[in-house]
């Protein structure tokens, strides 16, 4: 009975290991999009999410029934004047036994407040951030444990050679390099674009703006990567100023003329079509930009919506006043008409002062007292930088977890914080409450 019960503890853990790694990869995945099917990867990654915690739960309670070594064994072991390298090898597989567990109890549980309801009820105290933030410790835990005891399955098979021992610490080193890589921020390493196919390199800090009414010195557009490289001659670029779209438009690069537009997201973000002038959205450490061709209909129907923008925002005497603006919350739902929105300069190291972000329609009608409003600045999400403020509070409805408040300005809606969404005029804005 022992022996069996040892044998099936031998296969769960291995199993454990497994679904481990795959549980983790699958997270990275989809939180980092580094596939498109971004929603098949979270879902299996919230299935292997209850998977292995019962499966790690099985593994705890056969290792209490078939290895319980006791901490006095090791305690009497470590008094005696000749240690065994047997002894230290157990204790430490002791001690990142326990680790696992807590750790992996600590990130599953948090991992549950993706869940509203679970977030609603313990949101506060297994904070979400926390399954984000700290899955790099267990992984590391995870490593040295099944490495010894793939040095203890050695030592029964009878594999004795140095060369064995020598492969299992670089086995262990390389992992946790790999783990801590991974884990990382962005922003360590060069910076990139891929135009038509081809990656071209640039150093952020050589960058100026072309649009100094808008950006701060030191800050700039996805416009001005492209106006660098020009000027150091890595590609050829034409492009003109239109003031009644307020934007420059690429005529050509490389002298290839067919409707250049662009795709950029920051880390954590993914691909996607966006309605931005490319030189008012803001470059920002591990930002992945793309230049491509665009149908023809669509750059036509981006540019129509520029040129209504700017007629708006003439017509209304150079002020920026927002036809119809909607919050859903929710406990409540809330419209108001042709609101003027005022600069409330929250991004002054971004931005100069006067520059009106999507941010400012919620500080405005704050300001008129039409609601109440929390911001956070937040950092980083897990390893992705953001450097952002969140609007975490409306009235009486507060962000928890993964679900808040997004927005959408002309019906479009992408994956950049409000607080960067320069506004030139548009026909509505949208804040809603939503779960990422």
């Amino acid at each position: 009975m022992w022996a069996r019960g040892l044998k099936i503890h031998r296969v769960t853990s291995w199993l454990v290991t497994l679904l481990a790694l795959i549980t983790i990869f699958l997270g990275y995945a989809a939180t980092k999009r580094w596939f498109p099917d971004y929603d098949l990867f979270l879902f299996l990654h919230l299935l292997t999410g209850w998977i292995f915690p019962t499966i790690l739960l099985v593994h705890f309670v056969l290792s209490i029934m078939y290895m319980n070594f006791k901490w006095s064994r090791i305690r009497a072991a470590f008094k005696r004047e000749k240690k065994s390298s047997t002894i230290t090898l157990r204790l430490f597989q002791k001690i990142t036994k326990w680790g696992i567990v807590f750790m992996a109890s600590l990130i599953s549980l948090s991992g549950l407040s993706y869940y509203p309801w679970f977030n609603a009820i313990f949101g506060r105290i297994l904070a979400f951030s926390i399954h984000v933030d700290f899955d790099v410790i267990l992984s590391i835990f995870m490593i040295v444990h099944v490495a010894i005891g793939a040095r203890f399955y050695f030592t029964r098979k009878r594999i004795k050679h140095w060369s064995a021992n020598l492969s299992l610490v670089l086995l262990i080193l390389s992992l946790t390099l790999l783990v801590i890589f991974v884990d990382l921020p962005p922003g360590f390493g060069g910076s990139e674009i891929r135009i038509d196919g081809k990656t071209y390199y640039y150093n952020p800090n050589e960058i100026d703006s072309v649009r100094p009414d808008l950006f701060q010195a030191g800050s700039f557009s996805v416009f001005d990567i492209l106006v660098q490289l020009n000027t150091t001659d890595q590609i050829s670029l034409h492009s003109h100023f239109n003031a009644s779209m307020d934007t420059y438009v690429i005529d050509s690069i490389n002298n290839n003329s067919d409707y250049w537009w662009y795709h950029i997201y920051y880390s954590g973000g993914h691909y996607e079509k966006n309605l931005v002038r490319i030189d008012h959205y803001p470059w920002k450490s591990g930002a992945h930009i793309i230049m491509y061709h665009e149908s023809e209909s669509y750059i036509r129907a981006a540019f129509s919506l520029f040129t209504e923008e700017v007629s708006r925002y003439v017509f209304n005497n150079n002020s920026i006043i927002i036809p119809i603006v909607t919050i859903t919350g929710l406990s409540f739902n809330l419209e108001f008409y042709n609101l003027t929105v005022i600069p409330h300069n929250k991004r002054i190291g971004l931005f100069k002062s006067g520059v009106i972000t999507a941010l400012d329609v919620i500080m405005t009608l704050g300001d008129l007292g039409n609601i109440t409003y929390e911001l956070t600045w937040i950092s980083k999400m897990g390893s992705n930088y953001v450097h952002s403020y969140f609007v975490t509070k409306i009235n009486t409805d507060e962000a928890t977890g993964r679900c808040g408040f997004i927005y959408w300005v002309s019906d479009s809606y992408i994956y950049l914080s409000a607080d960067e969404r320069i506004l030139t005029s548009p026909e509505s804005v949208y804040f809603s409450w939503g779960c990422l």
